[in-house]
């Protein structure tokens, strides 16, 4: 497996998407680690332009975005690792639509926050 990982992190798109997967998630808790204060107010999780404001929860739950991000990114990156050697093709859709979830979710969060000021 450690051989397997060399060979993977050495292809220079899986390395860069891994990386930037990685940045973006990291980015997305801070971001709203710092946009989102602590308390026992309920904040706007959800916005849908035909009912406005559909799901009101408790600040906490902001960070299952980030959450969720990390576990695409792991589901992913894993998946990539073992068919790597057998279809690299596959292996790069695979590490790219972790990196385009991570967009999607950095937008996501975004709004959150935008819709919560």
């Amino acid at each position: 497996m450690k051989y397997l990982l060399k060979i993977v992190f050495k292809d220079k798109i899986i390395s860069l998407c891994f990386f930037a997967s990685l940045l973006l998630n990291i980015f997305i808790w801070i971001y709203c680690f710092l946009n989102i204060k602590a308390g026992e107010e309920l904040i706007y999780l959800h916005y849908n332009i035909y009912f406005g404001v559909d799901f009101i929860g408790e600040w906490r739950k902001i960070f299952i975005i980030p959450i969720f991000g990390l576990i695409i990114l792991l589901i992913n990156y894993s998946i990539s690792i073992q068919i790597y050697l057998k279809n690299k093709f596959v292996s790069y859709i695979l590490v790219g639509s972790a990196l385009f979830a991570q967009f999607i979710l950095l937008f996501a969060s975004i709004a959150i926050v935008w819709i919560n000021n």
